[in-house]
């Protein structure tokens, strides 16, 4: 069996990191099927400043998809299942607005729990909703689990979700998934919801992708007319970001504005405009429907988000 002891151990830390203020005022948030709009949180430290509580509030943001770890496999001897990149919080909770849980689970931690799904999955859960309630997220109606899994790591996803669902069910709190394009014509897991995700949707290493954050080329194939089992929200991407590249090998992610240090370097600079992101967003609405608790946005970053106007988010928004 896979060490369970030090995913058990972090998990008794959730009780001591850091924790600010009183849980949101706002006590009819009880509804993870209602529309707002909503966007992620994919920091390592949660502190929301004046600059962002003003984008919150320009844009009527309702609900956060807060990343609280991720769960990776570390081999050394033997293979840990371990949670890393805990999110610290260093202010509070905005007054109304919901918080959703997330955590995202790495394709080699899941192969990692095969056969022990149902431990991690515990664990995971126990160590989500400690920290929520220790940081003051208010009532937590919706948990999130993310993950790339394939085909050959189907049936552990399958088992891991099937368990929080059904512990998440007696506490009146539901289950949703992360989707990404190449999971839509699979079977979902189980699961009351999911999110399709609208970016890093080409291939990031291949030198001659155009735009691997969205291009509507890499997108359309799979997104085709279909009732898709699960309730879905669409995820957009409003950031930006390097792709370098040495003699046409993929080096590394950098920062958008970074130059190239070499002749034999250079970078790929990918942002979505606001039209290639509407684009898709139509051909979606159109194939998918519209979405059942409204749109998303990846991620809370103001130099990111500085990149777009009031007019483009809330054209992005709008459902």
């Amino acid at each position: 069996m896979k060490h369970l002891s030090k995913l058990l151990l972090t998990l008794a830390t959730a009780a001591v990191l850091t924790g600010c203020g009183n849980a949101p005022k706002d006590a009819s948030i009880d509804d993870a099927s209602a529309k707002r709009n909503s966007i992620y949180h994919w920091k390592t430290v949660f502190d929301i400043d004046s600059t962002d509580m003003s984008f919150i509030n320009r844009h009527d943001i309702g609900r956060i998809y807060l990343k609280m770890f991720d769960v990776v496999a570390e081999h050394d001897i033997t293979t840990e299942i371990v949670p890393v990149a805990t999110t610290k919080f260093a202010s509070r909770i905005p007054d109304g607005v919901e918080i959703v849980p997330v955590t995202y689970i790495t394709i080699d931690a899941l192969r990692a729990m095969r056969d022990h799904e149902a431990e991690y999955a515990s664990l995971i859960l126990n160590r989500l909703l400690a920290m929520a309630s220790y940081n003051n997220c208010g009532k937590i109606n919706e948990i999130q689990l993310d993950c790339d899994w394939t085909s050959q790591t189907k049936d552990s996803y399958n088992s891991l979700c099937q368990t929080v669902k059904d512990s998440l069910a007696t506490k009146g709190i539901e289950l949703s998934v992360t989707v990404r394009l190449h999971q839509l014509q699979e079977t979902p897991p189980p699961a009351d919801r999911g999110v399709l995700m609208l970016y890093n949707t080409g291939a990031l290493k291949n030198p001659k992708t155009k735009n691997s954050i969205l291009d509507i080329s890499d997108a359309q194939p799979y997104i085709k007319p279909t009732e898709y089992p699960l309730p879905l929200a669409y995820a957009f991407p409003a950031f930006g970001w390097g792709v370098k590249f040495k003699n046409d090998k993929f080096v590394s992610i950098v920062s958008y504005n970074c130059d190239a240090d070499s002749d034999d370097e250079h970078i790929r600079r990918e942002r979505p405009t606001v039209a290639e992101i509407l684009e898709v967003k139509k051909l979606v609405e159109k194939e998918l429907g519209k979405p059942a608790n409204g749109n998303i946005l990846y991620h809370l970053d103001d130099i990111q988000l500085n990149n777009y106007t009031d007019n483009e988010i809330d054209q992005i928004f709008s459902n």
